[in-house]
């Protein structure tokens, strides 16, 4: 199979990147060509500087995020376009077309266009009406497939020509196993009001608990951190610490997920996939989440972590804490650290043992190469059934 793997121009794609989607890039590329090094050719459009074992077809050396002028005036997207549209001129070269950007509505249009098969990951939905309406414009097109990452996102976006949902996956030779854990709460994400770093906070001064937290800024919402956040933790005489450090690589956050006691995440929005939660897990650092989107898949509540609904008017399940909001992030926090060692050692290997379960990088790219086969045999199909109406 002959597959083109389209990444975002916006980020550079290699080991260090942040960016989930430009991680998701990485770590499927490698692994395809780790696990099935005869039976796929793989070339992947992106940015120039994009650091990939296979070869890389680009429009420019440097990423559009490295041009601020370009992001001031939104015309970043027109970047990707054009890498979209070198891509899908060459659709002589493939078999098929894997979209990796955003939740693949660039793609759309091209369409009509182009005879191979188009599967779109989606990886993140953040205006549900807007795609909803957008891609029902292409319900009847045989030959576009798409991936969920969660079932979640099937019930924000039913009608869509879903191919399966397959789970994102990491090394867990990278983010090892570390039994004992530590003394402190942890949380790491971007800096916006949707990942709740502010009520990490709030949580942490009411149970009087060391919190490091690591951020990637926004500069949208730099004021915004810096009065809900910032400001609260660098009061003096503190009783406790709260510690706020940005710039940290993703692998170098392993250290700090294998020694918390637990990871706090208030997500306020549906979260497709919290990839960083499987990264904590898998070091065996237990996660407190609010119920919404994927987590009650990625999470098993009181085994790996506790989920709490984020309200009494959003119930999304009868999860063993019956507190909600706040308090009830409180009372799942307390409660582990109310275990005794064997209850928390308990905890942290069956954190482990769901990741090696369910979110393996080997799993993911296994998955994938048998979502190829599939839609390329579907597509195939559908091409038959035209020639044969005609």
């Amino acid at each position: 199979m002959k597959i083109a793997i389209v990444c975002s121009n916006y980020f550079n794609i290699r080991k260090e990147t942040a960016n989930g989607t430009a991680i998701f890039d990485y770590s499927l590329i490698n692994s395809l060509v780790k696990y099935t090094p005869h039976s796929l050719t793989i070339t992947a459009f992106a940015s120039g500087a994009s650091e990939l074992p296979v070869k890389v077809e680009s429009i420019d050396v440097n990423p559009s995020s490295a041009n601020e002028e370009l992001i001031a005036t939104g015309k970043n997207i027109l970047y990707e376009l054009t890498l979209l549209s070198k891509a899908f001129s060459m659709q002589d070269e493939f078999d098929l077309y894997h979209i990796n950007i955003g939740d693949g509505d660039l793609a759309l249009p091209f369409y009509p266009f182009v005879k191979k098969p188009i599967l779109i990951t989606i990886h993140h939905i953040l205006d549900a009406e807007y795609i909803r309406r957008y891609f029902s414009l292409y319900k009847q097109s045989p030959n576009i497939f798409f991936i969920s990452a969660s079932n979640a996102q099937r019930k924000l976006l039913p009608d869509l020509n879903y191919l399966t949902t397959i789970y994102h996956g990491i090394d867990t030779n990278v983010f090892q196993f570390n039994s004992k854990g530590g003394g402190n709460i942890m949380w790491a994400g971007r800096a916006i009001p949707e990942k709740g770093i502010d009520i990490v906070v709030e949580v942490a001064d009411r149970v009087k608990r060391e919190t490091k937290l690591f951020g990637i800024q926004r500069k949208e919402h730099q004021a915004w951190l810096q009065k809900t956040v910032l400001d609260k933790i660098e009061i003096t005489n503190r009783p406790v610490p709260i510690y706020f450090e940005i710039g940290l690589q993703r692998l170098q956050l392993v250290e700090y997920f294998q020694t918390s006691k637990l990871f706090l995440f208030p997500v306020g929005y549906e979260e497709s996939f919290g990839l960083v939660l499987i990264e904590a897990m898998s070091c065996g650092t237990p996660v407190v989440a609010y119920a919404k989107g994927s987590i009650p898949e990625i999470i098993k509540d009181g085994v790996s972590g506790f989920i709490v609904n984020s309200s009494d008017e959003d119930i999304r399940g009868d999860w063993i804490i019956k507190k909600t909001g706040v308090e009830g992030l409180i009372e799942a926090v307390e409660r582990i650290y109310s275990m005794s060692e064997i209850e928390y050692s308990t905890m942290r290997e069956a954190c482990r043992k769901r990741v090696e379960t369910y979110f393996t990088i080997e799993m993911m790219s296994k998955s994938y190469i048998g979502a190829y086969k599939d839609v390329i045999v579907k597509s195939d199909k559908s091409t038959l059934g035209k020639r044969t109406a005609t």
